[in-house]
């Protein structure tokens, strides 16, 4: 499952090098999210569905940012319960040409599937190396990094702009192929009610500050025109101006998830260390 994630800027020997502009603006922060079960067709063979999101961002403008994220579920199918747990922890560069992921699956604690890799950007594309088991080389076409994708919608949501698309890498899956998206931004608000499940003190930091709502859709390249097919994910939530995301609201293709913020802090931001 998907939960975007953020990145930052470089500054070394005390000068700028080629930077995705704007990273600086995203802040390092930990936020917990309760999940539960919001919709379910007869075919998911879901009868009820609660879990957890731990999702932590670190580092600085000068060094790149970490994302570590864990999500844990437990499912109930009528005849069945299971724990499903994923561990992703990724790392993008500052310039947002260098890409490293790790995810790890577990059902009932058994391991299900462990992805290790790194992706780079080149003019020809992305060039893609992955390490756990036979470890295989390929390229696959031009797309952005998750972090970029972030501060490219951030960038829009500033301007006013309603809609944009991109294609994007985030190591998912068997980190194979690249996904389309496309973004929808609503107008911005300020939120200083609970919503839902979420909890007073988790928000405390975030009321009267203004969100833009955004639903975000990934579609599978291989299947055709985007504005034709069907979503495979797809997530709205609120999207604040430092990268943190509320109320989040996940659909795939036979049942939704609704996540909502009971735990959040930020972390102390690290200052660049300039070289002599």
């Amino acid at each position: 499952m998907k939960i975007l994630v953020s990145s930052l800027v470089i500054v070394l020997a005390g000068t700028v090098s080629a930077h995705a502009a704007g990273f600086e603006i995203l802040k390092p922060h930990r936020a917990v999210y309760d999940v539960k079960l919001d919709d379910a067709e007869e075919r998911s063979g879901i009868k009820g569905m609660t879990g957890r999101i731990v999702y932590e961002v670190s580092g600085n403008e000068c060094e790149g940012i970490s994302v570590r994220y864990r999500f844990v579920t437990k499912i109930n199918t009528g005849r069945d319960t299971f724990v499903t747990d994923q561990q992703t922890s990724t790392y993008e560069s500052p310039d947002g040409k260098e890409f490293s992921f790790q995810t790890k699956s577990f059902v009932n604690d058994t391991p299900d599937q462990k992805v290790i890799g790194s992706a780079e950007r080149t003019a020809e594309g992305i060039e893609v190396r992955l390490g756990q088991g036979e470890k295989r080389e390929f390229e696959l076409e031009d797309a952005i990094f998750t972090s970029t994708h972030l501060i490219r919608v951030l960038n829009a949501a500033r301007e006013g702009t309603v809609f944009l698309r991109h294609d994007i890498f985030d190591g998912s899956g068997d980190a194979d192929k690249t996904l389309s998206s496309a973004s929808v931004i609503g107008k911005p608000k300020k939120l200083d009610e609970v919503l839902d499940d979420e909890t007073s003190e988790a928000i405390k930091g975030l009321r009267g500050r203004q969100a833009w709502p955004v639903t975000m859709s990934y579609f599978d390249k291989n299947l055709g025109n985007t504005a034709e097919a069907t979503p495979i994910y797809e997530a709205s939530f609120y999207l604040y101006g430092d990268g943190v995301t509320r109320q989040l609201n996940m659909r795939y293709q036979d049942y939704s998830l609704l996540a909502s913020l009971t735990e959040f802090e930020y972390f102390d931001e690290k200052p660049c260390k300039m070289e002599n």
